[in-house]
């Protein structure tokens, strides 16, 4: 097992924080944070017939895949995507659906209900043949998918996208998890190799007894609360800065103590 990997392209997507540019400068302190709603999003990867069937997790995903990826051949990465609760909007409409004396479901909103849907999108839109993996492990989600993300890396010796979402929604679903309460999204792209990094990052170690690290300003703090995926803004802080540092992310699977540092 190696015990450094390399961070070669990284995404983000969150109110008051779309894309790396702006939340740099927000979690180094440069600017204020406000939580701007995310603007419209399409991509221009996928064919239009494909474009136009993807439900909201799919183009939440791929906003951040695409940023971490940028103009990079993305065929060659292996992935990981993972997600609390997927598109809760679209399987609550489901289950309303299934409910009715016509009990009519539509094929478009069902295909977007499976949790594999944007690994799925991911691979017609790069034309990929690498593995890709689909995780659900709840509010410990990220850990669970970084800890995945770092096997790969390791047995292949080769790039792996690593992308993390979870998607606010309303309806009786949203109401049951409360625990989603904010819209976050993340990609890195992980490698062994250090030539162009933007960052290193060493083997996640087990941190049960530790506390987890939280956010000074206090509407992040919310928002890392919030949402599964965004226990990796930590992680994030960290990159807007200059100085190494090793958090604690928070895991109902044990939380986990993971050193980095900008390069």
């Amino acid at each position: 097992m190696i015990d450094r990997i390399y961070l070669h392209g990284l995404g983000i997507a969150a109110p008051g924080l779309a894309g790396w540019p702006s939340a740099r400068a927000v979690l180094a302190g440069e600017s204020p944070y406000r939580a701007a709603p995310l603007a419209p999003f399409r991509t221009q990867r996928l064919p239009r017939n494909e474009a136009r069937r993807a439900g909201a997790g799919v183009h939440l995903a791929f906003r951040v895949a695409e940023q971490a990826c940028g103009e990079r051949d993305a065929s060659r990465f292996a992935a990981v995507f993972s997600s609390s609760a997927g598109d809760i909007d679209i399987a609550d409409q489901l289950c309303l659906a299934v409910n009715t004396p016509e009990r009519a479901i539509s094929p478009t909103r069902f295909h977007n209900s499976v949790h594999n849907a944007p690994a799925g999108y991911w691979s017609i839109a790069t034309g990929t043949r690498e593995s890709t993996t689909s995780l659900s492990a709840g509010p410990g989600g990220f850990t669970v998918a970084l800890c995945e993300a770092w096997g790969l890396v390791a047995e292949r010796q080769s790039p792996v996208l690593l992308v993390c979402y979870d998607i606010d929604g309303g309806g009786m679903l949203a109401e049951a998890r409360r625990d989603i309460g904010a819209t976050f999204a993340m990609a890195w792209l992980l490698d062994v190799a250090d030539a162009g990094a933007m960052a290193w990052i060493e083997r996640p170690q087990p941190a049960r007894d530790a506390r987890p690290t939280r956010l000074s300003i206090p509407a992040l703090e919310a928002l890392r609360v919030a949402n599964a995926s965004a226990r990796s803004l930590p992680l994030f802080t960290v990159l807007a800065g200059s100085e190494p540092a090793a958090p604690v992310i928070e895991s109902e699977q044990g939380h986990w103590r993971v050193p980095l540092a900008r390069l």
